[in-house]
C-alpha cells in the first residue's frame, strides 16, 4: 500500500466544494408539492355544489331573521350586466419577481408571483394593458421590504393589501376582487 500524499486532502477538498448542493433541488421539489396541493384544494372549492335551490329560500331567510345579524352584508360584487358575479373570477398571473430585500447585514432574496383576481375579462384586458406599471410598484414595493415584514399570515397579509391598494390606484378602471400569493421563496 502506498502512502497518501500532500495532494489527496486538496484533491478530497475540491472534489467536496465541486459536489452539487441538495438543498435547492429539494426546496424545489417541496415548493411544487405545496403549490399542487393549493391548486387541487381550489380546484375542489370551485368545484363544490351551488347553494340551496330558491325554493328553500324562505325558510333561510325566516331563519335568519330570527338570529341577529353583527355585520350588515356586503353587497355582491357585479358584472357590467349588473349580475352578481359568483366563484371565482378571471386570473392575470404577475410573473415571478426576484426581490434583493432591505437588509444591512445580510444579502437576502425573495421570489414571488402573484395571481389578480378580477370581476370580468374586460377587467383582465385592462390589467393586462397596464402590467409594466404594475410590476413596476410591485418591486419598488418589495424590494423595500425586509424578511421580518414579509414573514408569517400578518405580514403577508399586510404585504397583499398593500399591493393590491396599488394595483387599484394605478388601474382604477380594472376592478381587482383579490390578489393572491402563488409562490414564495426566501434565500
Amino acid at each position: 500500500m502506498s502512502e497518501p500524499t500532500k495532494a489527496d486532502p486538496e484533491v478530497a477538498a475540491m472534489a467536496a466544494a465541486v459536489r452539487p448542493s441538495r438543498l435547492v433541488p429539494a426546496l424545489i421539489g417541496m415548493n411544487s408539492l405545496m403549490l399542487v396541493g393549493v391548486m387541487a384544494f381550489l380546484v375542489m372549492q370551485s368545484m363544490k355544489a351551488p347553494a340551496a335551490p330558491a325554493e328553500h329560500a324562505p325558510a333561510a331567510e325566516h331563519e335568519a331573521a330570527e338570529e341577529p345579524k353583527a355585520e350588515p352584508e356586503a353587497e355582491p360584487e357585479k358584472g357590467k350586466d349588473g349580475k352578481p358575479v359568483k366563484g371565482l373570477g378571471p386570473l392575470v398571473k404577475i410573473a415571478d419577481f426576484v426581490i434583493h430585500l432591505r437588509n444591512p447585514e445580510i444579502d437576502r432574496y425573495a421570489r414571488l408571483s402573484f395571481d389578480v383576481e378580477v370581476i370580468s375579462d374586460a377587467d383582465r384586458e385592462q390589467l393586462n394593458a397596464h402590467m409594466p406599471r404594475v410590476r413596476d410598484a410591485f418591486i419598488s414595493y418589495l424590494s423595500d421590504r425586509t424578511l421580518e415584514e414579509l414573514q408569517g399570515t400578518e405580514g403577508l397579509g399586510r404585504t397583499k393589501e398593500a399591493l393590491a391598494g396599488r394595483i387599484r390606484e394605478l388601474v382604477p378602471e380594472a376592478r381587482v376582487r383579490s390578489l393572491y400569493i402563488s409562490d414564495f421563496v426566501v434565500q
